[in-house]
């Protein structure tokens, strides 16, 4: 058995390429068939067969034929109390309460808001006039420190003296 002799259908699988499934396509055709047939269907123009591009047609806009009818959209009906019917579009008097609602919320905002600025302004003076005492004590601690280590450094040498006269003496 030779494969020449012997048509095989081959089934074509989705993952091959259109050129690749019509090319084996049309070898088992040209089989049967003596014509050849080119990979590309016959619809498609090739280059030398468009035409030339001041004979072409301009693509620019879309007339359509006075004869035909217009079709306009209309707008569908809900009953009242379907969720498509209501409108997120609001008249001037539920405009006006939202206004106020906000305003009066920004309002209470910026009164918090000013009240706990206060605050922290009363704690902010709170904080210096403590670090203010304890700068002044803490300059008081440093005075009396520095006043004991004179009085003590000076009965130091006075008694150093003292002490190294009465060796001196006794020898």
């Amino acid at each position: 058995m030779t494969a020449a002799s012997e048509s095989v259908d081959i089934p074509s699988r989705a993952s091959i390429s259109p050129s690749v499934s019509s090319a084996s396509s049309s070898a088992s055709e040209s089989d049967t068939q003596s014509q050849p047939q080119s990979p590309r269907p016959s619809s498609r123009r090739t280059r030398m067969d468009r035409p030339r591009l001041g004979e072409r047609q301009r693509s620019n806009s879309i007339i359509v034929p006075k004869g035909r009818d217009v079709f306009q959209r209309e707008k569908p009906q809900y009953p009242p109390d379907d969720a498509r019917a209501m409108s997120p579009r609001r008249n001037s008097e539920d405009i006006e309460r939202l206004e106020r609602g906000v305003r009066e919320s920004l309002k209470e905002q910026a009164r918090s808001l000013q009240s706990s600025l206060a605050a922290l302004a009363e704690k902010i003076d709170e904080v210096k006039i403590d670090h203010d005492k304890l700068e002044t004590e803490n300059r008081f601690l440093q005075d009396y420190i520095g006043g004991l280590t004179r009085t003590m450094s000076k009965d130091n040498l006075g008694r150093s003296a003292s002490t190294s006269g009465k060796k001196k003496g006794k020898r």
